[in-house]
């Protein structure tokens, strides 16, 4: 695996860094492909991204907060190296971003630039409005045209080029803001040094195994850490080539990996459990996927998945502020962990008071970096969210897991994730993974929803499985006889779907301030 190093004694290195030396071996080499089949070799993208870097270089300097909003393709990948050699941040957005999310990050991060694609233009009027606020906006023309008063195109940027500045960034130089996901709270961004993607990415391949020759598959959007850092980098880093959709199919995924010639898939969120529970089917074992990457994978749902699909699910413990802290590996695997904690972190647990607790107890994780440069160094325009997480150098997660005897890592829950139920604190994590066991359950949520005797009743919101019928009457029994009584939920709600963001990950907050809808069936009065 060329370039695939430990995280923590390798030298840091910058994205452009990566890119340079697969190009030197290796220009002719597939780098990503996408849906419709537009794709970018190594050589293509370090030269086009050269392009672009000349053609923006009049209007984006070093230092700059550049948004970016465009759809999945090469130009896409061109414009994210080109702004890492100009010095810039990028502070990619979701296509179809709020505009008042796209203002808060906008003002959050400083940023007066906006690169756009004249598609995302057209579907999100947003972004017009949010263009309107800017200082410089270059459009960057695709199959419809769309035109904002005062913008540049970037093709006739590329006709007239300018010098690119001496000076390139190195690894402790921020490269990125990136949004995390918002999904228990408020999205804020973290802004990420060139070495933390570079890091990340090494570990990813590492864990994987990846070489030349394997085909990654992605379906997370551009916007998001995963497919940047755990996906198109380490593509670069071992040789590999990545296949990016921008999104998850669950009818498509396997006729996708066959013709594709996947090897390997980034999955999170309900992706792998969507793909489990969905009928039986001949073709099952007929592709050449034979590893993921990615979480959660509790053990039943692991086992089931490698019997019927043959594929491992290899499971990681990750944020966007530091990457993977604990990863698996077919070699060290344990089902239902999420690993050991890599070289490149000390991980320790906490209670609420701070103090580091035995192994087996339950607490918040907490995460030291090794190295200079490896996580994010702040959220942007935040200083005050910034100091509640980073506390002597130890990042404070927010999230609830353990330690075993061996030292592997199991994840537990976002420690914001409890309720609160006559003077008992319920984590929503055990109450889900309670009901996720049920027979025709195919996906569910828990949240606390307001009491009329104060504190908090426990909500749990289900889908079912393909051909599966799920009553609230034989949920709620159910969960009679796992749960202890007081975490046991008052209210169920059968539902087609789940609220969720791009990354396929539950928007808790969505079910939580819909509070008790009609729909919800009520165990009291029941």
């Amino acid at each position: 695996m060329d370039g695939v190093t430990d995280g923590v004694t390798a030298a840091p290195e910058t994205m452009l860094d990566v890119l340079e030396r697969r190009a030197a071996g290796a220009p002719e080499a597939e780098l990503v492909r996408f849906e419709g089949g537009a794709s970018l070799r190594v050589g293509e993208c370090l030269e086009r991204a050269g392009a672009v870097a000349g053609g923006l270089a009049g209007l984006v300097a070093g230092g700059d907060r550049v948004l970016t909003c465009l759809p999945p393709g090469p130009r896409l990948v061109e414009v994210m190296f080109a702004l890492a050699r100009l010095g810039a941040v990028e502070v990619p957005l979701a296509l179809d971003v709020p505009l008042d999310a796209a203002r808060r990050l906008a003002g959050a991060a400083g940023a007066r630039v906006l690169i756009a694609g004249t598609d995302a233009v057209r579907a999100n009027p947003g972004l017009v409005a949010l263009a309107a606020g800017m200082d410089r906006v270059v459009l960057v023309t695709g199959r419809e045209a769309a035109e904002l008063p005062g913008s540049a195109d970037l093709d006739d940027l590329l006709a007239a080029p300018r010098r690119l500045p001496a000076r390139r960034p190195g690894p402790a130089d921020p490269a990125v803001v990136m949004a995390t996901s918002g999904t228990t709270g408020r999205a804020k961004g973290a802004l990420l040094p060139h070495f933390a993607g570079v890091r990340h990415a090494r570990r990813v391949a590492r864990t994987m195994g990846y070489e030349a020759g394997d085909v990654l598959f992605n379906v997370f959007p551009w916007n998001h850490i995963n497919v940047r850092h755990a996906g198109l980098l380490p593509a670069l880093i071992s040789g590999a080539t990545l296949v990016a959709h921008p999104r998850f199919s669950a009818s498509r995924f396997w006729e996708t990996c066959r013709r594709e010639g996947v090897t390997a898939f980034n999955f999170m969120g309900a992706v792998a459990a969507i793909l489990e529970r969905a009928p039986a089917t001949g073709s099952d074992t007929a592709h050449q996927v034979r590893r993921a990457y990615g979480g959660p994978a509790p053990e039943g749902l692991s086992r089931r998945f490698l019997e019927r699909f043959g594929v491992l699910l290899l499971e990681a413990y990750a944020c966007t502020e530091l990457g993977d802290v604990a990863a698996s590996t077919a070699g060290t695997r344990r089902p239902g962990a999420a690993g050991r904690p890599v070289p490149e972190y000390e991980v320790v647990i906490r209670d609420d008071d701070g103090r580091p607790v035995p192994a087996g107890r339950t607490g918040q994780i907490t995460a030291r970096p090794r190295a200079e440069s490896m996580i994010f160094s702040g959220y942007a325009g935040d200083p005050a969210a910034t100091g509640k997480v980073l506390r002597d150098g130890w990042f404070m997660t927010g999230d609830r897991g353990w330690l075993d005897d061996d030292g592997f890592l199991h994840f537990a829950g976002r420690r914001a994730d409890v309720i609160r139920r006559r003077g008992e604190n319920i984590a929503t994590w055990d109450v889900e993974q309670a009901v996720a066991a049920m027979p025709g359950v195919l996906e569910v949520a828990a949240v606390g929803v307001p009491s009329e005797l104060t504190e908090e009743e426990v909500l749990v919101a289900v889908t079912a499985a393909p051909g599966a019928t799920l009553s609230p009457q034989r949920v709620h029994a159910w969960c009679l006889d796992r749960l202890p009584r007081h975490a046991v939920p008052r209210y169920v709600r059968v539902l087609d779907t789940l609220p969720r963001n791009a990354s396929t990950k539950v928007v808790k907050g969505d079910l939580r301030d819909q509070g008790v809808p009609p729909d919800a069936w009520d165990a009291r009065t029941a």
